[in-house]
């Protein structure tokens, strides 16, 4: 015997509203996985974070060294992920063909990536207004040394940036450059790196 279309409708719709059995409870959702970035490694540039008035050197034309002042702030973002870098102050690179010291705006992203867990270093600036490749690397006995290799007319060249002397309000930076695979290597830029304030 066919009930009603409309007798079945009510029926299904009281089926519908009628509580589980305690077996039947359905299982709490799973818990949300941990953070991506939330490993030791993934945090070992967590010191960088604040605000830092810097004593800069940079390489001169003669071999001598220009002395300039410079400030930089570093927040954390993406759950950690990644920190980002507003760099200002005055510059001259003679290899930019350079002849005083002009101001300069930068602006640089630290990605960590927990797959491969090494950290990659982004970097732009009003001078060059658009990320090249990154210098990539780690970590270790608290130094952080990340790398960059290129090709010039005369010849392959590796870069390389140093973090070192890591201290609560102190931290030195440099950026050396190396004409011959990493086996020696030439300064071209070094940053004495104080938290504002202390």
């Amino acid at each position: 015997m066919r009930l009603p279309l409309r007798l079945l409708a009510l029926s299904l719709l009281a089926m519908a509203c009628v509580p589980p059995r305690a077996h039947e409870v359905a299982a709490p959702p799973p818990a949300p996985p941990p953070p991506a970035c939330d490993s030791p490694a993934a945090r070992e540039f967590d010191f960088w974070i604040g605000e830092w008035t810097i004593r800069q050197r940079i390489l001169a034309a003669d071999g001598g060294w220009h002395e300039l002042d410079a400030r930089t702030t570093v927040e954390p973002t993406l759950d950690g992920c990644a920190l980002v870098e507003h760099w200002r102050g005055d510059v001259q690179f003679f290899w930019q063909g350079m002849e005083r010291p002009e101001p300069m705006r930068g602006l640089s992203v630290r990605a960590f990536d927990p797959a491969t867990g090494k950290w990659a270093i982004h970097w732009m600036d009003t001078r060059t207004p658009s990320f090249g490749a990154p210098y990539v690397g780690g970590f270790d006995g608290g130094r952080g040394e990340f790398f960059r290799d290129w090709t010039t007319p005369a010849g392959e060249r590796r870069g390389r940036i140093t973090f070192s002397g890591i201290e609560e309000n102190a931290v030195d930076w440099e950026l050396a450059i190396s004409s011959d695979g990493g086996e020696s290597w030439s300064a071209l830029w070094t940053m004495a790196m104080r938290r504002a304030g202390t």
